[in-house]
């Protein structure tokens, strides 16, 4: 069989006039979840074509195009997204009412039984993990095996929306096979507009799934069925030996990949032995895995980027989401970093319920306080399956009816602010960090010193 994954993005946006999508921008990470999908696929001797819309000029033109040779398409569905995904459906039924539309990803993992009704032309939702459910639905397209006793799925029957078996964890990542990379290669990523932000050409790994800690505003612990796993050193080895002849750059999309130290310097120590010349990026760390051994080694492995979620700057607000981390930790991390010349990003959160005006100036004078070369900040987001969510149903300040996000607003209970008052707040934030004549002279002395200046003008572009 012939199946074309569709990663269909927030970016993407109607064209007025002709109702066709459009794309705003480059991606900047390759859809590391449909590579996995056709990994599976592939491996079963199937044919796999994948569209990122976000890489395309005209996704819905190029989407029609290759419709015409596939026997199923999936489509990966965020709630955010919603819209998108409901006008491709519809799209592909208008074209050919018969093929089998299937879909994934957290919308569907957090809302099972609502995806199917959310995306009227979809024929098949699945439920978290999808490398072995993928095999199995393919059985059940062929007419060999029936859809009850797929684990992990919702489907149709008749018109009625039908549950199949409980989804199952992999819980050996050995096992399965490599990202698909081959199918996105004419696909440039590691770009911020039109500007290269990484060596190219440019490519994610990811070592691990889900994440050990349980910070309350986060659904990382759920969207991969509330497990941890850890692929071995040995299978993150011989993947990245794979990739280091074709790729120059690789960012590591764990969402905690510094946790478990021993197994980073066992990776660090393979890549400095092997002499392979991989610029590095950790999207994933956390502040309270800074270790100086651990940070001359990645150093000396070839890291350049690693990205914190900070969230506060006061220790109340830090303590509320049970970040289990202290503001020394923060500082030394981001200290420590900046001393290995690792050009670092860190995340702020507004909006805490218990969150005031002090506690977001804190927070403010706090970011400015940081040799970081990168911030963001953005207001709280109630995410569907996380710890503060559950807390607002329970008080009925949220239903299930709410989607997937329900942003931080006083009209609601949710916090001291409006949405607007955050978003404000954000924009101030935003002003005083970059807008700072000593963080101008901090990026033009470090950006000499690494002989690159492209930070520097992205953040001018900006401006």
């Amino acid at each position: 069989m012939r199946f074309l994954l569709v990663n269909a993005t927030m970016g993407m946006r109607f064209l007025s006039t002709s109702k066709e999508f459009s794309s705003t921008g480059s991606s900047y990470t390759p859809p590391i979840g449909l590579l996995y999908v056709a990994a599976s696929l592939e491996d079963e001797g199937h044919e796999v074509d994948i569209i990122d819309s976000y890489c395309e000029k005209n996704p819905e033109r190029t989407i029609q195009k290759t419709l015409a040779s596939v026997d199923s398409i999936g489509l990966s569905v965020y709630s955010e997204n919603l819209d998108k995904i409901e006008y491709i459906g519809n799209m592909v039924k208008n074209i050919d009412k018969d093929i089998p539309i299937l879909i994934g990803g957290p919308h569907c993992t957090f809302q099972p039984n609502e995806a199917l009704k959310d995306i009227s032309s979809a024929d098949i939702s699945i439920e978290g993990e999808g490398e072995i459910v993928v095999k199995d639905l393919v059985k059940v397209i062929q007419g060999s095996k029936k859809p009850s006793r797929i684990s992990g799925i919702t489907y149709r029957k008749k018109g009625e929306i039908k549950k199949g078996k409980p989804p199952k964890v992999i819980s050996d990542l050995d096992s399965i096979s490599f990202p698909a990379r081959h199918l996105v290669e004419n696909y440039k990523y590691g770009k911020i507009g039109k500007k290269y932000f990484h060596k190219p050409k440019f490519t994610a790994v990811m070592t691990s799934r889900g994440c050990p800690f349980h910070c309350s505003f986060c659904t990382r612990h759920i969207t991969t069925i509330e497990t941890y796993r850890e692929r071995s050193v040995k299978n993150v080895i011989q993947e990245l030996s794979d990739i280091s002849d074709r790729y120059n750059s690789v960012m590591f999309v764990d969402d905690n990949f510094t946790g478990n130290k021993k197994r980073v310097h066992k990776i660090m120590d393979w890549i400095i032995k092997s002499g392979t010349e991989l610029d590095m990026y950790i999207q994933g760390a956390r502040v309270d895995s800074a270790d100086r051994d651990l940070y001359l080694k990645m150093k000396k492995a070839g890291v350049k980027h690693i990205y914190y979620g900070i969230e506060s700057g006061t220790q109340e607000v830090l303590d509320f989401y049970n970040k289990k981390i202290t503001l020394n930790q923060i500082r030394k991390a981001i200290d420590l970093s900046n001393e290995m010349d690792f050009l670092t990003l860190g995340t702020f959160i507004l909006g805490a319920p218990i969150e005031t005006k002090k506690h977001i100036e804190k927070t403010i004078e706090f970011a400015c306080s940081l040799p970081i070369d990168v911030v963001i900040f953005a207001p709280l987001a109630y995410q569907n399956g996380s710890d503060l969510w559950a807390k607002a149903v329970k008080e009925g300040k949220i239903t299930q009816d709410d989607g997937y996000v329900v942003y931080a607003d006083k009209r609601r209970g949710l916090g001291k602010f409006t949405y607007e008052e955050l978003n404000e707040y954000c924009n101030r934030a935003y002003n005083r960090f970059f807008l700072r004549p000593s963080y101008f002279i901090q990026q033009i002395k470090r950006g000499l010193q690494r002989k690159d200046l492209s930070l520097l003008r992205v953040g001018l572009g900006y401006l």
